[in-house]
C-alpha cells in the first residue's frame, strides 16, 4: 500500500495457495464455508464403512449447507458431482456409502459368512461317510488303488495347471471387457491386480487414455480437471500431449463462460503459446478486472487492467478505476489522496473538475491549520473552481510580504511573480529582483547582478544599475585580456559613456591578432563588420584574398568563387575568379554534373577553352540524346553547335527522324512543319506534301466544296475535329469556316421552324456573333427549364421536345410571341397562357383558360428540364417543333427524340494539332410540319 497514513486495521484474505504438488488452491469470489467434519472415531463402524468404501474411507457422506461431504472426508461444493480428492461421484457415494446402507450390506455379508460355514460342516460329514465306505471297499479294490492314485494324481496336476494358467487367462479376459465396456475404474483396479500379465501396462495407458476422452467429452469443469491431470500422466502415449493442451485450453473456456476469470487466467497462462491462450488470458485477466470494478474493488481491478498494458481499453479502465477512487476519496475527505488519483484519472469524465475541487477542499484545510504557503500553491492548482484564484493570491501576498520585511528577497520574488497580476505583485517583484541585485554589487559580484537586472528592464533605477555593472564588468575583462567577453558587453551597452568607441577599438584588436596570426577567415569578418575604421576595408580585403587564394588550392572552387566575386576588381581577382569557374566547371564535367557545367562554362563566353569545353559537353549531351532516342533534345543541342564539327549534319539527320517519328503517330501538323523546314533533305519535300494533305487537304477540300454549295451540315460535320490554330497560308480561309457553318445552319433551321434542333448548333458558338445576345435570348429558349413559385406551391417544367408540365398537368406547347399555347397532342395547340413577363430568371404567367386572369409568378431554379420530368407523357415525339408552335409530330408508341438545352459554353478546341475533338452532335430528322403558316416563335 502506497498509503499508511491512519491505518489502525488489516484484513487478509488468502486468494491462492500452491502446494507441494503443484496442485492450486483458489478461494473465488464467492464467501467461505464452514463445515463440520464426518471422520468416525475407529471402531466396529469405521471398519464396517471400510469394508463397503474402502480403506480411505473416513466417515458416512453428509450434506451441509452449500457443500456435501464425501466418504474420504472432503468437503465438496454442492454444484460438483465428483469429490475433488478421491473423484468418486457424488450419487455413488451416498447410494453406497449412507450408514443404512453399509450396515445392511455388512449383515448380508455376515449371512453369506454364515452359510458358508455351515456348507462347509456339511461337505466335512459327507467327505467323512465317503472315506469310510471307501475304507471298507478297500480290500475289495486293492488291485485298483494304485491305479486311482494315478488318475487323482493326474487329475491334481490338471487343477494346479488350471489355477496357475486358467485364472489370469480369465481375469484378463474380464478387465478387457470392462474396458471395452466403459467401466474405466473397474477395469483399472482389474488390471493392476494382473500385476504385469500380458500387456496389461499398455491396457492401463489405453485404459486412462480412453477415461480421460470420456471425461473430457462431458464438458464439466471436475471432468476436465481429471481428464488433463490423465493426459499429463500419460506423457507420450499417442497423441496424449497435444490432447492435454487441447483439455486444458477447453477447461479455460468452461471457466471463462462460468467466470472464474482468475482461474481461467491460470490455465491459459500455464499454455504458453497455444493456439490464442496468451490472448485468452488477457481477456480472461480483463473481465476478471472488469467484475472487480463492478464489486467496488477498484484498487484491484487497477492493478490487473495496468499489467494488461494496451490490451483492448485497460488503459482507459485505469484512468477511470484512477477517476472512481479519487471521487470516492473526494466524497470522503481524504483530498490527498483524491488529488493523487484524479490527477492519474487525466481527462476522465469530470476529473479535471473534480481535482479542483480537491485541490481547493485540500487548500482550505492548510489555510484553517495556518500554512498559508501551501495553501497558496494549492488554491492555484484549483484553477478557476470557486474563488480559488483570490484566495491563492490573498495567501502568497502575505506571505511573500512577510519574506520581503525579512529580507528574502529571492522568496518573496518568486512569491509575488507567482500571482502576477494582484495589486502591486508586479511592482513588487522588480524591488525584490533589484534588492538582490543590490546585495550581488556590494558583495562585488557583477555578473551575478546583472544575471537579475536583465530581468527587470522596466525597473527604472535596475536599467541604470545594470549598465554600471556591465560597463563596470566591461572594463575588467579588458584588463584581464578577455578581449571577447569585454566587446560583447561594449555591444550591449551601445552609446553608454564612451562604451562605443572603446567597442570598436576591441573590435579591431581583434581582427588585427587574427590577422597578425595569418587566421584570415576570421579576420575577413571582423574587418569587414568595422567598416571604414581606420584601415579596416584595406585590411578586409586582403584577407578575403587569402581565403580565396586558400580555397583554390583546396579545390574549393565555390567558395573561392563566392570571395572573388565579392573581391571585385581587387588586384587580380576577376582573372583568379575566371580561373576558379572554369575549374569548378571541369570538376563537375568529370562528376557528370554536366548541366551545372554547363551553365557555369556560359557565363566564361571570352575563354576560349571554356567554349570549347561548352562545344564538347554539348556535342557529347547530343550525341547521348540522340543514342537514347531523344530526338527533339539532341535535335535543340545540334541546333546550338552551328558547325562544330558534324553537328549540323546530325541535326538534319534528328529531325528528318523526328518528323518520321510524329507522322508515323499521325501527327501530320508537327511532321509537316519538320519536313518543310528541311527543304531538299533528301525526300522531306515529298514526304512534306503528304503531311500536308493528311493534316490540312483531307480536312480543307470538302469542306470548301460544301461551303461553296451551301451544304452547312457536311461543313459541319467535316470540321468537327479539326484544329484552326496555326493554318499554313494555303489553308487559312478555314480559319472561322466552322462557326461561320454552325451559324448559318441553326439560322437555317430556325427558318424552317425547326427551333429546338436550331439550339444545339446555336450553343456551339455562343461568343459568335450574336448568337448569346440574340439569338439564345428568344423566348422559345428561354422558357426551358424548370419554374417555381416562391412558395413552391407551383412550378411548370418546359423541354426541348415540346413536352411540358405545367401545375401538375403534362402537356404540349408552343410559344408564339408572347403566347403560350398547349395541348393534349401536339397538333391541338390552344392558346392558354400569356408570357407577360419572360427572362432569364422570372417568368410571370397568365392563364387565359378561365376567367380569373391569374397571374403567377416563377422563378428559374435549373436549367435542366429533365430534374423534374421523369418519365415523359404518354404522349411521344418524332421531330422537332414547327416555327412559332415549338410542337413536333407526334407517333403514339414510339420514343421521345429529345435535344435537351446545353450550356452556353465553347466546344470549339484551341490546343494544338492534337487537340480533344469537338463533341459530335447528330441533329434530329427534319420532320414536316404538322401546323403551318404560324408565328415563328420569339
Amino acid at each position: 500500500p502506497s498509503q499508511w497514513e491512519g491505518v489502525k486495521n488489516i484484513d487478509l484474505i488468502i486468494e491462492k495457495v500452491w502446494f507441494d504438488d503443484t496442485t492450486l488452491w483458489r478461494r473465488g469470489s464467492v464467501p467461505l464455508t464452514e463445515y463440520q467434519g464426518n471422520a468416525l472415531p475407529p471402531g466396529r463402524k469405521l471398519d464396517q464403512l471400510r469394508f463397503v468404501a474402502g480403506p480411505d474411507a473416513a466417515g458416512y457422506p453428509e450434506t451441509q449447507g452449500n457443500v456435501w461431504v464425501c466418504v474420504c472426508g472432503r468437503a465438496n461444493d454442492l454444484r460438483s458431482d465428483r469429490c475433488c480428492r478421491c473423484e468418486r461421484k457424488r450419487d455413488t457415494v451416498f447410494a453406497t456409502c449412507s450408514q443404512e446402507n453399509v450396515e445392511q450390506l455388512n449383515a448380508v455379508h455376515e449371512q453369506k459368512l454364515g452359510d458358508v460355514a455351515k456348507a462347509a460342516r456339511e461337505e466335512a460329514s459327507r467327505l467323512t461317510e465317503t472315506r469310510e465306505e471307501a475304507r471298507r471297499r478297500s480290500e475289495r479294490k486293492k488291485h485298483l488303488v494304485r491305479l486311482w492314485t494315478i488318475l487323482i494324481l493326474c487329475l491334481t496336476a490338471a487343477v494346479a495347471a488350471a489355477l496357475l494358467w486358467g485364472v489370469p487367462v480369465l481375469r484378463y479376459a474380464k478387465a478387457t471387457a470392462l474396458l471395452e465396456q466403459g467401466d474405466y475404474a473397474q477395469a483399472r483396479t482389474a488390471l493392476v491386480a494382473l500385476n504385469g500379465y500380458n500387456d496389461t501396462e499398455t491396457l492401463l495407458l489405453e485404459c486412462d487414455y480412453r477415461q480421460a476422452a470420456a471425461l473430457r467429452d462431458t464438458g464439466t469443469e471436475s471432468d476436465l480437471h481429471q481428464a488433463a491431470a490423465l493426459y499429463e500422466g500419460l506423457g507420450a502415449y499417442q497423441d496424449s500431449a497435444d490432447r492435454y493442451r487441447q483439455t486444458l485450453y477447453q477447461l479455460g473456456e468452461t471457466m471463462m463462460a462460468a467466470q472464474e476469470f482468475d482461474a481461467a487466467a491460470d490455465v491459459f497462462q500455464t499454455l504458453g503459446t497455444y493456439e490464442d491462450s496468451a490472448q485468452q488470458m488477457l481477456e480472461a485477466q480483463y473481465r476478471q478486472a472488469e467484475v472487480m470494478v463492478q464489486n467496488g474493488s477498484y484498487i484491484a481491478a487497477r492493478i490487473l487492467f495496468e499489467d494488461l498494458g494496451e490490451y483492448r481499453d485497460a488503459a482507459q479502465q485505469v484512468l477511470a478505476c484512477d477517476y472512481a477512487l479519487g471521487k470516492a476519496a473526494l466524497d470522503s475527505g481524504d483530498y490527498r489522496t483524491a488529488v493523487y488519483r484524479l490527477t492519474a484519472a487525466g481527462t476522465t469524465q469530470d476529473a479535471p473538475q473534480l481535482l479542483q475541487q480537491a485541490y481547493y477542499q485540500q487548500a482550505e484545510t492548510l489555510q484553517q491549520a495556518g500554512d498559508y504557503e501551501a495553501a497558496g500553491a494549492l488554491y492555484q492548482q484549483a484553477g478557476d473552481y470557486e474563488d480559488a484564484q483570490l484566495k491563492a493570491n490573498g495567501c502568497l501576498y502575505e506571505v511573500a510580504r512577510e519574506a520581503m520585511d525579512g529580507q528574502d528577497y529571492a522568496k518573496a520574488a518568486e512569491l509575488f511573480k507567482s500571482i502576477q497580476p494582484y495589486l502591486d505583485s508586479e511592482t513588487l517583484v522588480w524591488e525584490c529582483v533589484y534588492q538582490q541585485a543590490l546585495i550581488a554589487v556590494s558583495a562585488g559580484d557583477d555578473p551575478g547582478a546583472i544575471a537579475l537586472l536583465i530581468t527587470i528592464p522596466e525597473h527604472e533605477k535596475g536599467a541604470v544599475l545594470l549598465q554600471e555593472c556591465r560597463y563596470r564588468l566591461a572594463a575588467a575583462y579588458a584588463k584581464e585580456g578577455k578581449t571577447e567577453e569585454a566587446a560583447a558587453l561594449y555591444a550591449q551597452l551601445g552609446d553608454y559613456q564612451d562604451s562605443a568607441s572603446l567597442l570598436r577599438k576591441l573590435q579591431y584588436d581583434l581582427a588585427q591578432a587574427s590577422f597578425d596570426a595569418g587566421d584570415y577567415i576570421h579576420s575577413a569578418p571582423l574587418f569587414e563588420a568595422l567598416g571604414k575604421y581606420r584601415d579596416s576595408v584595406a585590411k578586409w580585403k586582403q584577407s578575403l584574398y587569402a581565403v580565396a587564394i586558400a580555397a583554390v588550392d583546396n579545390q574549393e572552387y565555390r567558395q573561392a568563387i563566392e570571395d572573388f566575386t565579392a573581391l571585385g576588381n581587387y588586384e587580380d581577382s576577376a582573372v583568379k575568379l575566371e580561373a576558379a569557374t572554369y575549374a569548378l566547371a571541369l570538376e563537375l564535367k568529370t562528376s557528370g554534373n554536366m548541366d551545372e557545367a554547363i551553365a557555369l562554362l556560359k557565363t566564361l563566353p571570352d575563354n576560349a577553352a571554356a567554349r570549347q569545353q561548352l562545344s564538347e559537353i554539348t556535342f557529347g549531351e547530343a550525341v547521348k540524346a540522340q543514342a537514347a532516342g531523344d530526338l527533339e533534345k539532341a535535335s535543340t543541342l545540334y541546333l546550338a553547335l552551328g558547325d562544330y564539327e558534324t553537328a549540323s549534319v546530325r541535326y538534319q539527320l534528328c529531325q528528318y527522324l523526328l518528323a518520321t517519328q510524329k507522322k508515323g503517330a499521325g501527327d501530320y501538323r508537327a511532321a509537316y512543319a519538320i519536313y518543310a523546314a528541311l527543304g531538299d533533305y533528301q525526300d522531306a519535300a515529298t514526304q512534306a506534301e503528304q503531311c500536308a494533305y493528311e493534316a490540312y487537304g483531307r480536312y480543307a477540300t470538302p469542306a470548301r466544296t460544301a461551303y461553296e454549295a451551301g451544304d452547312w451540315l457536311t461543313v459541319i460535320n467535316t470540321l468537327e475535329n479539326f484544329d484552326e490554330s496555326d493554318l499554313p497560308k494555303a489553308y487559312q480561309d478555314l480559319q472561322g469556316m466552322y462557326e461561320d457553318a454552325c451559324y448559318r445552319y441553326a439560322e437555317q433551321l430556325y427558318d424552317e421552324g425547326k427551333v429546338y434542333e436550331a439550339l444545339p448548333y446555336y450553343q456551339r458558338i455562343p461568343d459568335y456573333l450574336d448568337v448569346s445576345t440574340k439569338k439564345l435570348t428568344r423566348r422559345s429558349y428561354l422558357i426551358l427549364g424548370v419554374w417555381e413559385s416562391a412558395d413552391g406551391q407551383r412550378s411548370a417544367v418546359f423541354r426541348s421536345d415540346g413536352v411540358c408540365t405545367i401545375f401538375g398537368e403534362q402537356l404540349y406547347f408552343a410559344v408564339d410571341g408572347y403566347a403560350l399555347k398547349t395541348g393534349a397532342t401536339a397538333g391541338e395547340l390552344t392558346t392558354t397562357h400569356k408570357l407577360t413577363v419572360l427572362t432569364q430568371n422570372s417568368l410571370s404567367l397568365r392563364v387565359l383558360t378561365d376567367n380569373s386572369n391569374i397571374v403567377y409568378q416563377l422563378k428559374h431554379i435549373s436549367t435542366d428540364p429533365m430534374a423534374e420530368l421523369r418519365p415523359s407523357p404518354s404522349p411521344t415525339v418524332a421531330s422537332s417543333p414547327t416555327p412559332g408552335t415549338g410542337a413536333q409530330s407526334a407517333t403514339p408508341g414510339m420514343p421521345i427524340t429529345t435535344v435537351m438545352p446545353e450550356p452556353a459554353v465553347t466546344l470549339r478546341p484551341t490546343a494544338a494539332p492534337t487537340a480533344t475533338p469537338r463533341p459530335t452532335v447528330t441533329p434530329t430528322p427534319t420532320a414536316t410540319p404538322l401546323v403551318s403558316g404560324a408565328t415563328q416563335g420569339g
